[in-house]
């Protein structure tokens, strides 16, 4: 019998006969079948993998650390939940909804994405992400005022602080002498809201302008004359920004799924979206979404597809023979990880596990199949990727 050496290790080898399982030369390596609890070395060297320790009894999902704050979060059922890792004391935040749950950072919060719909967190408190579309308001003509006869036409739009919603339907009126106009607000649920936002045509028709802002708590007003126009609005047609799964971020833009509809907010009004123009249908379900800079790689069931481009008018839609990729297993990794070629100069690179191991997709859209024809045959339902300890890790 022929006698193998054990060491040094190249990695996992499933496909390969059992001949070709070992390499000579002036740099002999072996690969093995199977390596169960174990982890291996640059230099081929093996060892144990460090033993689990249970630390919460409590029925959690979607687990996710934020890279900006090292805050932790997770889901408890339909409840999310941010966890303190000295005890694993949990503190409800909002009701997300059941799996799946997506988080990211953005603007010194965090935002998560489930069936109930985009939550943010500030650090203190929980909030829906959105503002809701106000109803258009009511209008009634007064006698007190000197608007001329004409035909006049108010929308308006909640704001949060700064943050505005989109604009309503405009309501219209016919004033058949010179008079006012008599306003009534719709009524708005959201306690974040803050103030309502007015806009008016000119007389006989025109653009809706900016008008005067008033305190949520004011239900109706009399305009006796037009107020100085202000800018043109600029969310008209717009809608909330739907939820979904793989919540992401991508150039100044929010990014959802819904099964083969991948949706964009408006740029940097990650609150709104475009339902006409503001989504790219795919040729199947998507089944992962990593934006890095020169486009947005795309999970599909049986392969991937590169959107090349710097903005979603402009998407080349290039599709690879990749392999079947495990759903929700891509993330992105820095260079350290990545490894020169892949990375490209430092940029961020998108890996995911696929039926023949980790594929990492490069910034200009070119893929890096890490175990080449050696590993065949992974399969899940669904994969989560971590970085833990320079290595990573798919469960």
């Amino acid at each position: 019998m022929t006698d193998i050496q054990i060491g040094p290790l190249a990695g996992i080898d499933t496909e390969d006969d059992d001949a070709a399982l070992q390499i000579g030369g002036d740099a002999p390596r072996l690969y093995v079948r199977d390596a169960v609890n174990l982890d291996i070395s640059d230099d081929g060297r093996a060892r144990l993998r460090p033993g689990l320790r249970k630390l919460s009894s409590a029925q959690l999902g979607n687990l996710w650390c934020s890279p900006a704050t090292d805050t932790v979060f997770a889901t408890q059922g339909r409840a999310w939940v941010r966890i303190n890792p000295q005890d694993w004391s949990l503190t409800p935040l909002a009701t997300l909804g059941d799996d799946p749950v997506s988080h990211i950072d953005l603007n010194g919060e965090v935002l998560a994405a489930g069936p109930e719909g985009l939550f943010a967190y500030d650090g203190q408190t929980a909030r829906r992400f959105t503002i809701e579309t106000p109803s258009a308001p009511m209008l009634e003509a007064t006698t007190d005022g000197s608007l001329e006869a004409g035909t006049y036409g108010v929308a308006v739009a909640w704001l949060r602080g700064e943050t505005e919603s989109a604009v309503s339907e405009a309501a219209f009126i016919t004033l058949g002498e010179t008079g006012g106009i008599s306003i009534t607000f719709p009524y708005s649920f959201d306690a974040s809201v803050t103030q309502v936002r007015t806009y008016f045509t000119r007389q006989n028709g025109g653009e809706l302008a900016r008008g005067e802002d008033y305190p949520i708590s004011t239900l109706q007003v009399s305009v006796p004359q037009l107020p100085a126009a202000g800018a043109a609005a600029q969310f008209r047609h717009l809608e909330p920004m739907p939820t979904g799964r793989y919540l992401a971020y991508w150039r100044g833009r929010l990014l959802t799924v819904t099964r083969n509809i991948l949706n964009f907010s408006e740029a940097l009004a990650y609150h709104l979206h475009d339902a006409r123009h503001g989504f790219i249908q795919m040729p199947q379900r998507i089944t992962f979404v990593a934006p890095v800079d020169g486009g947005i790689w795309v999970g599909q069931v049986d392969h991937v597809i590169f959107l090349a481009g710097n903005s979603p008018d402009v998407f080349e839609q290039q599709s690879r023979k990749a392999r079947p990729p495990v759903p929700g297993s891509a993330i992105l990794i820095d260079a350290q990880i990545a490894g020169a070629d892949a990375s490209q100069g430092g940029q961020a690179t998108a890996l995911w596990l696929a039926e023949n191991g980790f594929v990492m997709g490069t910034a200009v859209g070119t893929l890096v199949e890490t175990s080449g024809r050696r590993l065949a045959d992974i399969t899940g339902a669904a994969g989560k990727n971590v970085v833990f300890g320079g290595r990573v890790v798919c469960a």
